[in-house]
């Protein structure tokens, strides 16, 4: 408990949303709600300008 005090709720509640929205893309590509492919499109435009891989 004492970490989630550290942490802090907003910094808590931000990576449990990031964490099952990444769930749920993963779960509709495995399901072939998405493409793949659309997945990856996604992950370009989001991508941190000058990480490499």
């Amino acid at each position: 408990m004492e970490t989630l005090k550290t942490l802090g709720l907003a910094g808590f509640l931000f990576f449990l949303i990031k964490g099952l929205l990444w769930l749920v893309v993963f779960g509709l590509v495995a399901r072939g709600v998405i493409r793949k492919e659309k997945v990856d499109q996604w992950r370009q435009r989001l991508r941190w300008p000058g990480r490499k891989s």
